[in-house]
């Protein structure tokens, strides 16, 4: 899956350079805070995000995004019911989440200077949320899908005035509606950093 995802957004930004639009194509590592109260509280530096954007009359962008994170966290002993209500569990245990969001983005891009062009944004899509909790020599899984919004704030910032490569730096937030019954949560959500590298056919 995740090889097929990186073809198609790999294709699909190279194949569509030649018809003389803007296209950019960032590739970046993702640093996440969780901030869902009653789970996972460490900071996940096992994250990244692959994304095509197509400009559209130089201030607005359209395009495709596909993130993922991994999170491991130690609770101390404490008492964990099972999902079914049947019983429950006393054990210390290892939280662990893999997070996947597939979006759609939206951007706006303000006035640029010779080398930094300022954007906000928004993502909307789904995620995909692997949740397991280890205990003992037990383990409890739970993996769903749900609806994910991802707004951001960042900047391009050019390598050079004529160069099509630069740095590419966000700020963002992500809420997902990811339920699970390990934890009897709703939602799942973070703030994340993003630091990583841009190309673009015209800047």
């Amino acid at each position: 899956m995740k090889k097929l995802i990186i073809g198609l957004l790999v294709f699909t930004a190279f194949t569509t350079i030649a018809n003389g639009q803007t296209h950019i194509f960032t590739a970046n590592w993702e640093i996440n805070f969780p901030t869902t109260s009653n789970y996972i509280k460490q900071t996940s530096f096992a994250g990244g995000k692959l994304e095509y954007r197509y400009v559209i009359k130089e201030k607005f962008s359209v395009g495709l995004a596909w993130s993922w994170a991994s999170y491991e966290e130690y609770f101390n002993r404490r008492t964990i019911e099972k999902p079914d209500g049947n019983g429950a569990i006393t054990s210390d245990y290892i939280a662990q989440a893999y997070q996947v969001p597939i979006t759609a983005t939206f951007h706006y891009y303000f006035k640029k200077g010779k080398l930094l062009r300022p954007y906000a944004g928004v993502a909307l899509g789904g995620q995909s949320l692997q949740q397991s909790l280890y205990y003992n020599v037990y383990v409890s899984d739970d993996d769903n899908w749900g609806f994910v919004a991802r707004p951001e704030v960042g900047a391009f910032v050019m390598f050079g005035e004529n160069s099509g490569f630069g740095a590419n730096i966000a700020l963002g937030y992500s809420f997902a509606t990811n339920k699970t019954d390990l934890i009897n949560s709703n939602s799942f959500s973070n703030f994340g950093i993003t630091i990583g590298f841009m190309f673009t056919n015209r800047y």
